[in-house]
C-alpha cells in the first residue's frame, strides 16, 4: 500500500523538517498582533519568542485551526498517487482541528484522520513507529493501533505566567501572588488534555523536584533505550537546565526539542516540558534527527 502522511504543526516540526521525513506539514494558524502566520511555515517557536520578548505585555497572540482550502488542496493532489492519506493532528481535546477534518473527509475512504490525543514529540514517535510497522508487513489497520496507545507522562512548567493570564487560565491577582511567592504551576499532559497537576516554588527547583519524582514512579525498567526528553519553548538557558536535570536523576544525556508555537502561545515562552520515555533503537536515529543533545 502506498500511503502519504500529513502532520500538523503541533508536532513541533517545521515545513522543511517534515519534508526530510518524507511527510507534509499542515500548518495551524497563529494571529499575533493583528498579523496571521502559518505555524511551522513562516512562524517557528524561535520566531514567536523574538516577537514575545520584544514586548510581552503588549503581545496579543492566539491560535486557530488550519485553512480548510489548504488541506482540501493537499488531499486532492495526493489522492492521485496514494492509496491512503493519513492525517495526524493536534489532540482533539485541545483544538477543533481534528473534528473539523473528520467531518470534511467523512465520506472519503482514502483519507484516515487519526483520533488524536497527543502532541509534540509523541506525534513524531507514533508516526515513525507506524512507518516501521508498515515496512515490516503489518496491515494499515494493524499499524494504526499504535496511535491509540497512551503516551508517557509529560509535565510542563511555565517559566512565566504572562501567557496564562492573557489566555484567561490565570487571573491577574493570582498571577501577582504567584510572582510574589515564586509559585509556578505544574501542568500535566495526559489523555489528550493539558490539566493542572499542582504547584511548585521556584521554576528551576520545581523542574528538578518533579523530574526526580517522575523517575521514582517510572513504570518500566530504565535501560539504554530510556531517554530524558525536554520539549521547550525557546528556553534561553536550556543547556544549563538540561545539565541540572540529567544530573539530578543520573542520566547520561538529555535531548531538547522545540515545542511548537501551537502550545507555547498558551503556556508561554521559556516553558519547559520533561518526560522519561522509551525510544526503540529502530527509530532512534530518525527520532532524534532534530533534537539537541546535552
Amino acid at each position: 500500500m502506498k500511503f502519504k502522511i500529513i502532520v500538523d504543526s503541533s508536532s513541533g516540526l517545521t515545513c522543511s523538517q517534515t519534508e526530510e521525513y518524507g511527510w507534509t506539514l499542515l500548518p495551524l494558524q497563529a494571529e499575533i498582533n493583528g498579523r496571521t502566520y502559518e505555524i511551522g511555515k513562516n512562524l517557528t517557536i524561535h520566531d514567536f519568542a523574538k516577537i514575545w520578548n520584544e514586548n510581552p505585555k503588549k503581545c496579543d497572540a492566539k491560535t486557530a485551526a488550519c485553512i480548510p482550502a489548504t488541506i482540501m488542496n493537499m488531499v486532492e493532489e495526493y489522492s492521485k498517487d496514494y492509496d491512503k492519506i493519513l492525517i495526524y493532528t493536534i489532540s482533539k481535546e485541545l483544538s477543533s482541528q481534528n473534528s473539523m477534518l473528520k467531518t470534511m473527509f467523512a465520506d472519503n475512504d482514502k483519507v484516515y484522520v487519526i483520533d488524536s490525543t497527543k502532541l509534540s514529540y509523541l506525534i513524531v514517535k507514533d508516526l515513525l513507529l507506524f512507518e516501521e510497522a508498515m515496512k515490516n508487513g503489518q496491515s494499515f489497520e494493524e499499524a494504526c493501533k499504535i496511535f491509540a496507545e497512551e503516551g508517557p507522562r509529560l509535565l510542563l512548567i511555565p517559566e512565566f505566567n504572562d501567557a496564562l493570564v492573557k489566555g484567561g487560565r490565570l487571573t491577574k491577582p493570582a498571577a501577582a501572588i504567584a510572582r510574589l511567592f515564586k509559585i509556578v504551576p505544574i501542568i500535566q499532559f495526559g489523555h489528550g488534555s493539558l490539566t493542572k497537576f499542582g504547584i511548585g516554588r521556584v521554576f528551576r527547583k520545581t523542574l528538578v523536584k518533579q523530574l526526580i519524582d517522575m523517575k521514582n514512579v517510572y513504570p518500566k525498567q530504565i535501560d539504554e533505550d530510556t531517554y530524558l526528553i525536554l520539549p521547550n519553548a525557546a528556553q534561553p538557558k536550556m543547556q544549563e537546565i538540561a545539565k541540572e536535570l540529567k544530573d539530578s536523576i543520573v542520566f547520561k544525556d538529555a535531548y531538547a526539542i522545540d515545542l511548537s508555537p501551537d502550545i507555547s502561545i498558551h503556556t508561554g515562552v521559556g516553558a519547559v516540558c520533561f518526560t522519561i520515555t522509551n525510544i526503540p533503537k529502530s527509530i532512534k536515529e530518525k527520532f532524534f534527527k532534530f533534537a539537541t543533545k546535552y
